[in-house]
C-alpha cells in the first residue's frame, strides 16, 4: 500500500468519523448542533454534482478525489437524517430570507451547470469551479448563522474532522496530480478552516457574555 492510498484512507476515515458524530449529535437532539438545512441541501446536490463533472474528465480516479467522493456518502446521509429527525420531532424545515436568498443562488448556478454539461457537453474544469462556488454558497448559509448568533452551535470535532480530511485530500490530489482534486481539496479545507474560526468567535462571545451576566 502506497502512502497515497493511505493518505486517501485516511482522508476518508476521518471524514466519515467526524460524519457519524454529527449524526449522532442530531439524533440525539444535542444542544450542540443546530443544523442549517439549507447548507445541506446545497451541499449534498454539489458534492453530487461535482463528482459526476470530476468523472467526465479525462483523468478521475477515485482514490485521486478521495474527498469528493467520500463527501458525497457524509452530506447526503447528514442530510436524510436531519430531514427524517426533523419529521419525525415535528420541526418545521423552515428557512431564513439569507437561507432563501443562498438556495436561489445556488440553484441559478446548478442550472449553469446543466447547460455547460448537459447542453454544450463541457467537461472538467469550469463545471467544476461552478460547483467550488457552489459548495462556497452552502458554506456561507453557516457561517452567516454562526456571525450572527450568541453562541456556537455547530460541534467543533466534526468540522475539525473534514478540515483534517480536506488536508490529507491535498497531498492525495498533489500525488496523483489531479488539478480539479486539488482545487477540491484546498476549497474543502479553506473553508473548514474559515468556519472552524467563527466557531471560535461564537464561543468566545458567548462566554464573555456569561462573564458580564456573572
Amino acid at each position: 500500500m502506497t502512502l497515497r492510498e493511505i493518505s486517501a484512507l485516511v482522508s476518508s476515515s476521518v471524514m466519515m468519523i467526524g460524519t457519524f458524530w454529527y449524526i449522532y449529535l442530531v439524533i440525539k437532539g444535542d444542544d450542540r448542533v443546530k443544523p442549517i438545512l439549507a447548507t445541506w441541501i446545497i451541499l449534498a446536490s454539489t458534492m453530487t454534482l461535482g463528482m459526476a463533472t470530476y468523472w467526465t474528465s479525462p483523468k478521475h480516479s477515485l482514490i485521486g478525489n478521495i474527498g469528493n467522493a467520500t463527501g458525497v456518502v457524509s452530506t447526503i446521509s447528514i442530510l436524510s437524517v436531519i430531514v427524517c429527525v426533523s419529521l419525525n420531532r415535528g420541526i418545521k424545515l423552515a428557512f431564513s430570507e439569507f437561507q432563501k436568498w443562498c438556495l436561489k443562488v445556488a440553484g441559478f448556478i446548478a442550472l449553469l451547470w446543466i447547460v455547460l454539461v448537459w447542453g454544450f457537453g463541457g467537461t472538467g474544469v469550469i463545471p467544476n469551479i461552478l460547483t467550488q462556488i457552489l459548495m462556497l454558497v452552502g458554506y456561507v448559509a453557516t457561517g452567516e448563522r454562526l456571525m450572527r448568533a450568541d453562541r456556537n452551535t455547530e460541534p467543533f470535532f466534526f468540522w475539525t474532522c473534514i478540515m483534517l480530511s480536506g488536508a490529507f485530500a491535498i497531498y492525495v490530489a498533489v500525488k496523483s496530480i489531479d488539478p480539479l482534486a486539488y482545487i477540491y481539496a484546498v476549497r474543502a479545507t479553506v473553508t473548514t478552516s474559515i468556519l472552524l474560526i467563527l466557531m471560535y468567535l461564537a464561543n468566545r462571545k458567548s462566554k464573555m457574555a456569561f462573564r458580564i451576566q456573572a
